[in-house]
């Protein structure tokens, strides 16, 4: 999801825009909740995906106020909110993580090779695998600069387990850069995807 409209051409200034963007990410993310709401579910469930989508509203505000430093910044972190909580919105049927080092969600790296370990287990008699975002795009990839990547052919094969790396190549962008990126796996099953979701990664280039 990319959220786009005139507020960068209206606003005033960076700090202007950067406030419109905190405001719309407070308020999109008690739609979100009342989402969650109509899914249903037991208690635990719904809290747990509600914290989620609080914690990230939270965590994207002040990312924004921190170093959304020009408006192309601003929208980069801004819609890495947005597609993060319409993740927790959605949850996750199989276990599915994305990290660097130890961090995830939202990670300081500094501007080299970048390694993202993505992790994924399927539900029983079911398999594995990377999908794409949509068809022709691999992976969505939101920067200021170029940002190439290498991941292997195994990881969109399908198996038990999914356990590989991702990497990112920043190598034109400079420090202060943020990167998003959301990666979409497939759980199968009979040769049909029964499942996708996916995981966005917020990285701040240091």
């Amino acid at each position: 999801m990319v959220f786009r409209d005139t507020a960068s051409e209206r606003a005033s200034s960076v700090q202007d825009y950067q406030a419109t963007c905190a405001d719309f990410i407070s308020d999109i993310s008690k739609d979100y909740k009342d989402w969650v709401d109509r899914y249903q579910l037991n208690a635990n469930e719904s809290a747990g995906r509600k914290e989620g989508i609080d914690s990230i509203a939270l965590t994207t505000s002040d990312w924004i106020f921190k170093y959304g430093l020009n408006i192309k910044k601003v929208d980069i972190i801004m819609n890495d909110g947005i597609n993060k909580m319409a993740e927790y919105t959605a949850g996750y049927p199989f276990d599915y993580e994305i990290t660097v080092g130890s961090a995830k969600r939202f990670i300081a790296q500094h501007a080299q090779k970048i390694a993202l370990t993505v992790t994924a287990v399927p539900r029983q008699g079911r398999m594995i695998r990377i999908g794409d975002y949509q068809k022709g795009q691999v992976f969505l990839i939101s920067s200021e600069n170029e940002v190439r990547y290498t991941a292997s052919n195994e990881s969109f094969v399908g198996g038990d387990i999914l356990n590989d790396m991702v990497v990112l190549e920043p190598t034109l962008c400079k420090s202060g850069d943020v990167v998003s990126i959301t990666i979409v796996v497939e759980e199968i099953e009979d040769s049909y995807v029964t499942e996708k979701r996916g995981y966005t990664t917020l990285i701040l280039l240091a």
